[in-house]
This record gives structure tokens, sequence and C-alpha cells, in this order.
């Protein structure tokens, strides 16, 4: 008897949650595609003849290199938390650029806590924080801060800190 790959099903979730970026991140990339494409406006006086053309040409480069890989990776950015029987899982994409997998047999703690992301972390997404403690956040200022086996700790923030916390607990003590 040969097993597809179809056939094999994921552990039933027991939590989802899936968060885009603040609204502020893609007006801002949004600002910042629309400053380079105005580089490319004829009437902007950057200068005159082949010293101006190439100016602004470089200047155009730069400010494409920097902005639309950020609009590609923020445009198709989103985290997913999913919470099984067996582990936790953290990703960010539609096609997951950042991956984490926490085996509910390694945590020992979990809290709901209230952080501040921009002071404590210095933005959203996938940081390191104080205490080399791994954050993975993508808007607003909650989450569930996991403790695991060997004393390190991940804080995943989250639009519904409270679910997510009882659905790691429901799968850490199953039966109750």
């Amino acid at each position: 008897m040969s097993l597809s790959v179809v056939a094999i099903q994921p552990p039933s979730a027991i939590f989802r949650e899936e968060q885009r970026f603040g609204w502020w991140i893609y007006a801002l990339l949004a600002l910042m595609m629309a400053m380079a494409w105005s580089l490319l406006d004829g009437s902007a006086p950057i200068g005159q003849g082949f010293a101006g053309r190439h100016h602004r040409t470089f200047l155009f480069g730069v400010s494409a290199g920097l902005v639309v890989p950020a609009g590609i990776v923020v445009g198709v950015l989103r985290m997913t938390t999913l919470v099984t029987p067996t582990d936790v899982r953290v990703w960010f994409g539609f096609i997951p650029t950042y991956r984490r997998l926490i085996p509910i047999s390694a945590i020992t703690g979990v809290e709901v806590v209230q952080y501040r992301p921009i002071i404590d972390y210095r933005s959203w997404g996938s940081r390191h924080g104080r205490d080399n403690e791994r954050v993975l956040s993508a808007r607003g200022n909650r989450g569930v801060r996991l403790t695991l086996v060997d004393g390190s700790r991940i804080l995943i923030g989250s639009q519904r800190p409270e679910e997510l916390a009882l659905a790691v607990e429901g799968s850490l003590r199953p039966g109750r």
C-alpha cells in the first residue's frame, strides 16, 4: 500500500490567526515609491547635460533598490500563528520567508503580556529583544510570551492574546 502526500493531513488547528502589518507601513512605502517614481519625471531640475542624467539615474536606482524589495516583502507579508495539539507554528508571508515551529513539549510557561514594540524591540517583525528573547509580531502591542525548557523565551504578537494563550495551555494539558 502506498501513501500519498495528499493523504497526510496536518494536525487539526486549535487556534489560527493571520495578521497584516499596520496601514501606516503601506502608506510609507507608497510615499517612498511615489518619490522614486518622481525621479523619472523630466520636469524636476536635477542638473543639466550628461552629469544631470546620470545623477537622476543613480537616484532612481538607489530609490528603487530600497523601495521595491521592501514593497514586495511587506505587500505579501503577513504573520500567521497556528496552534495544534503538538506544536505552535508562526510564519511570515504567503510563501513563508520565516518559519518557527515550537513543539508543545518544549513549552514550560505561557503568559499574556503587553509590550512596547518600538522601544523594546525596535519595530515589528522577527526580532531579538532583551536577554536574547525572540519576538515575532506584525502589529499591536500585546502578545503571548512562551518560556521554553532551555530557558529561552519567545514573544508572539497577537490581536487575540488571551485566546492564543488558552489554546497553548490547552495543548499543554490535554484532557482538561
